[in-house]
């Protein structure tokens, strides 16, 4: 049987996985010249080189954790698993398609850049047959790919981005959102009763604010100076730190499988206070343009969103945030949930404003950036003097705890002790600053289940 030489120039199709330390490529869906069954591939197949580019088209250069220079972001990676699929990359008996499954290492990784500041890079596959793969009629060579159909990200459905419709204090947010699903549920099955719980016909509204690294910016592409000014999608805020944690089951499960969720995006810092983008002051040019879009968006979707349960939360510079706007709408939010917030120097009338929201803080012993001594620590300790509603989840340090992420000694991954939001999003938050559980009617609940039960 003859060899058949495929001269037709094939496509590939990324899959994103929005993981706890960003997203990154977790598969490469090829599209084939004929059918193929489950034994006809294997990881050898194909090899994969992967070249990680700026948006000008240069390579990435990036200085590695013991280099002493900089080098191309570019090598080969390993295929983990391949396996015929669907057009979308789902594991299949037979089909015209086939999945790579690929490890999350620093060549998938689709942003680059740190708490301060981030940017997408352009991860550039070309993708080469080393093995003839067998059909029904004669077997497949020379495959190369080195052209992208698109991308596909599960994790972003139903997920939609948006603009002010007018500028407040000449201030214009862009914003990502999502729109739950009000059909009812399919019934959930247990034992031998079925059960279905119908969704609201309002939901609550979380709106999260993100941290310093996933504001607009407009950052020199390629970290060289004097280079191109690209600003940053809004995208990158509801992306960069999983934010679409909120959109997923476990969460929305919280909030009787119903929640809008809104991720608007700042130009600069929320800390900018029009003096300092990162000052000290408490306070934000943004308060008032934020408070207006937060309206705007409800007023959109009035007929679906219960203003009783609004919940505002958010990481760092958004936990300021957070603060800021608990503060000054005292009432207006059903909860807030700061973390790693930098406040500073709370004031009696912080204070007093604060208390009128249910909080709940999370913050990590070892913060490297924000120092619960000088910042939730003391604030803390003043709301519950004066009787407020609040709690504070409060971590010795931050490793993984799911499980995913290991040391080479097979020990939990270790981070930097600012990212307790990977806590955050995956649901950790369940223990008071002395270490009890938080309880509502006698059951021990954690933070997103504590604020979806609020009501302003």
């Amino acid at each position: 049987m003859a060899e058949t030489d495929v001269t037709l120039e094939p496509m590939y199709r990324t899959v994103t996985t929005l993981g706890d330390f960003g997203p990154w490529i977790s598969r490469l869906v090829l599209e084939l010249p004929d059918e193929i069954g489950v034994n006809d591939v294997t990881t050898a197949t194909f090899n994969v080189f992967c070249t990680r580019r700026e948006r000008t088209g240069a390579a990435l250069m990036r200085k590695e954790r013991g280099a002493d220079h900089a080098a191309p972001s570019m090598g080969y990676v390993p295929v983990l698993a391949a396996y015929p699929a669907t057009p979308e990359g789902k594991r299949a008996e037979h089909g015209s398609h086939v999945a790579l499954e690929l490890p999350e290492v620093r060549l998938t990784k689709r942003v680059e850049g740190g708490v301060m500041g981030s940017r997408k890079i352009d991860n550039c596959f070309r993708i080469t047959q080393t093995t003839a793969i067998p059909t029904a009629a004669d077997p497949l060579v020379g495959l190369v790919y080195d052209a992208c159909a698109g991308d596909i990200c599960p994790a972003l459905d139903r997920w939609h981005e948006a603009e002010m419709t007018e500028a407040v204090d000449g201030i214009k947010m862009e914003y990502g959102y999502f729109e739950p699903d009000f059909e009812p549920a399919a019934p959930a099955i247990s034992g031998h009763f079925t059960s279905t719980k119908p969704k609201p016909e309002k939901a609550a509204l979380i709106i999260y604010l993100h941290g310093a690294g996933e504001g607009k910016g407009e950052s020199e592409d390629g970290g060289i100076p004097g280079g191109p000014l690209v600003p940053e999608g809004p995208a990158r805020a509801y992306t960069g730190n999983r934010v679409t944690a909120l959109s997923q089951s476990k969460i929305q499960g919280y909030f009787d499988g119903a929640a809008w969720v809104l991720v608007p995006q700042c130009p600069t810092f929320w800390m900018d206070n029009g003096v300092e983008q990162l000052g000290h002051s408490n306070q934000s040019i943004y308060a008032r343009a934020l408070k207006a879009l937060i309206d705007e968006f409800i007023a959109a979707h009035a007929d679906r969103i219960d203003t009783s349960r609004i919940v505002v939360g958010g990481l760092s510079n958004g936990g300021f945030m957070t603060l800021r706007v608990c503060l000054d709408y005292p009432g207006f939010f059903a909860a807030g949930l700061p973390c790693c917030a930098p406040w500073f120097n709370a004031t009696a009338e912080d204070v007093s404003g604060l208390a009128q929201t249910p909080l709940w803080f999370t913050h990590s012993k070892g913060d490297e950036l924000v120092d619960p001594k000088e910042t939730v620590l003391p604030l803390r300790r003043a709301l519950a003097a004066a009787g407020a509603t609040v709690h504070c989840t409060y971590f010795d340090h931050v490793e993984d705890l799911t499980g995913v992420y290991r040391e080479a000694d097979g020990s939990p991954k270790k981070t930097f002790n600012h990212g307790v939001w990977i806590h955050v999003f995956n649901d950790f938050c369940r223990t008071d600053i002395d270490g009890t559980n938080v309880m509502i009617d006698g059951e021990p609940v954690g933070m997103w289940e504590w604020a979806a039960r609020q009501r302003a």
